[in-house]
């Protein structure tokens, strides 16, 4: 979840530009000058934050890679799709606003969230505590190249989203999954739910439904308290993997004249609304008559 810490710190700061200025058919340099010095600003804030979080205490050590591809369920590799998608698709809306052809809005946003999440993985190399994970490199890819879909279809029919509820694992286990609700929120896994939301449109050729109702299937772990599975065991803890189908939202449907609340809609939507839901945990159903 250091990737999220990244998310956040570039989104919410300039989510409202987004907003400010109108399609044009040539680059707006001022513009594009504003939005490149506002994210780099923000950035750079963010990578002092990280540093600050994540990775005090930690001892340095000659750069070096660590396979975590079996650790914590992958959450963490959803974690990096999320965060790249996020920031992708937010550069692609900026870089178009600027005077960018889609195309070429797309591949630059594409590229920039690849790099943007890349240092994360530098930083872990050089800490005793992690390794550069190719593994998480790989989902930043996916995750920065998948908004191409709107090339594709002319839309975002897949859409990831965010939710977490705390849990009583974070108390056994302070120091790895946090100590406080915001500790909490970036390291308890078990905490956190992947969505992929997409319209109901999408098997409707006649649009027969709302434009903003969607459906969305989740992703979880349980049982974690140790990111390797084995010392997970060992310790009396058997992780499982929970799938969940739910109702969602897409809130940038709604249509408002007020940038504020094209603005509030616009980041609210990557947190995925709480409705009726149905988990899988491998073993039996369980309904849920609220989930988040």
């Amino acid at each position: 979840m250091k990737s999220i810490l990244i998310f956040l710190g570039v989104y919410f700061g300039i989510i409202n530009a987004s907003f400010s200025q109108s399609q044009s058919d040539s680059i707006n340099n001022k513009f594009l000058n504003r939005v490149i010095i506002t994210e780099a600003s923000l950035y750079s804030v963010s990578m002092i934050g990280l540093g600050a979080v994540w990775y005090q205490g930690n001892e340095n050590q000659k750069f070096q890679f660590f396979n975590d591809n079996q650790q914590w369920l992958q959450m963490d590799k959803a974690g990096h799709i999320y965060s790249a998608y996020h920031i992708s698709n937010l550069n692609f809306n900026l870089l178009q606003k600027s005077g960018y052809t889609p195309k070429k809005a797309m591949l630059f946003s594409s590229i920039s969230a690849s790099l943007m999440m890349l240092p994360i993985e530098i930083f872990d190399g050089f800490s005793t505590a992690y390794g550069a994970s190719v593994g998480d490199a790989v989902a930043n890819t996916i995750g920065a190249f998948l908004p191409y879909q709107q090339l594709l279809f002319n839309q975002n029919y897949i859409y990831p989203k965010f939710s977490f509820s705390r849990t009583n694992y974070a108390d056994l286990r302070p120091n790895t999954l946090g100590s406080n609700y915001i500790e909490n929120i970036l390291k308890d896994y078990n905490g956190q739910t992947y969505w992929l939301s997409t319209d109901f449109n999408l098997f409707s050729s006649q649009n027969r439904f709302p434009n903003w109702l969607q459906f969305s299937i989740g992703y979880s772990g349980n049982n974690m308290l140790y990111g390797n599975p084995d010392q997970n065991l060992e310790n009396g803890y058997l992780a499982n993997r929970q799938w969940f189908l739910s109702l969602d939202l897409n809130l940038e449907k709604i249509e408002s004249n007020k940038k504020w609340v094209k603005t509030a809609l616009a980041v609210i939507n990557i947190i995925k609304i709480p409705f009726p839901t149905v988990e899988w945990n491998g073993k039996t159903v369980i309904l849920h008559p609220i989930y988040f």
